[in-house]
């Protein structure tokens, strides 16, 4: 038999399209899962929560999926109409058509998206790359973020530690690869489940040229200027752990308080890079607290 690297890319993708299919029996049993088409793609949502709800809208992690929120939705879904969004071109089941040209055609696709839904305003918590989609959103759409939690993001205030690239570029070799990004980032602090495991390894080994793109200078990562931040009017909500290590986190709430003028910020104890998942008795508390307040 003649193994061709298509027949491997489509053995990973399967492999990975399983991963994330067993990374669904930790949400609850009333998630839906369904697709949103728009003129970048087909956008995958997962969404739990009562209908009626107002909706609240999340954004993962670079390479992690809406998967990755599986400790906190079943507090915040007792609320809101919970709609986690894969976003277009990173690692998940949505599927990616058109190459975004700059930042601003992320931002057009996140609000297709919404369009699609029918839904004008929201609240927004993003984690990562999925808050830096979330500022960068709100330079493109300020008046349908009626208010927002952005975690340990990605760049967005200062550069990444060069330790990051290292890291990062060491995943996509093999499964030691990611043990080692996950050993960087906890310290021994924290286990990710096994399943949310399988499917970071899986997605590395799957190479699709429209998934995790090289970065670009006109897309992400981004670090914002001053001008850009100082123009946000939306509440805001910092959440970074004080174990932090793709940055200093020292001086993103330096900058950040410095340039955002609606911009509440707090350290999150005993937490690095996945606060959300570190510490989400604390997060899945505080978040609603702060949405709700």
């Amino acid at each position: 038999m003649n193994i061709t690297k298509t027949n491997l890319n489509e053995e990973a993708k399967s492999r990975y399209m399983n991963a994330y299919a067993q990374s669904l029996e930790l949400w609850p049993e009333d998630t839906k899962s369904y697709y949103i088409r728009t003129l970048f793609g087909d956008t995958h949502v997962l969404e739990t929560g009562v209908e009626d709800n107002p909706p609240l809208i999340l954004l993962h992690g670079g390479s992690m999926s809406s998967t990755m929120w599986y400790p906190n939705v079943s507090e915040w879904n007792k609320h809101y109409r919970v709609l986690a969004i894969d976003i277009l071109g990173d690692k998940n089941k949505s599927v990616p058509e058109k190459t975004y040209n700059d930042r601003e055609d992320h931002a057009k696709w996140l609000a297709e998206t919404l369009d699609e839904m029918q839904i004008k305003e929201s609240k927004m918590v993003g984690l990562s790359y999925g808050a830096l989609n979330l500022i960068n959103f709100l330079q493109y759409y300020p008046n349908r973020v009626s208010k927002g939690v952005i975690m340990s993001p990605a760049e967005t205030f200062v550069p990444f530690n060069p330790e990051f690239y290292t890291y990062a570029f060491g995943m996509v070799q093999n499964e030691k690869g990611v043990d080692n990004f996950l050993e960087w980032l906890f310290n021994d602090r924290y286990t990710v489940h096994s399943y949310i495991k399988e499917q970071l390894v899986s997605g590395m080994m799957w190479i699709e040229e429209a998934r995790g793109s090289k970065p670009k200078s006109s897309g992400f990562p981004y670090v914002f200027t001053d001008d850009e931040l100082s123009t946000i009017q939306t509440d805001l909500l910092l959440l970074l752990g004080e174990n932090e290590v793709m940055y200093n986190p020292s001086e993103v709430i330096a900058r950040a308080t410095r340039v955002v003028p609606t911009i509440t910020v707090e350290l999150v104890e005993k937490a690095g890079h996945l606060v959300s998942m570190e510490q989400s008795t604390y997060i899945n508390k505080r978040v609603l607290d702060y949405l709700r307040g």
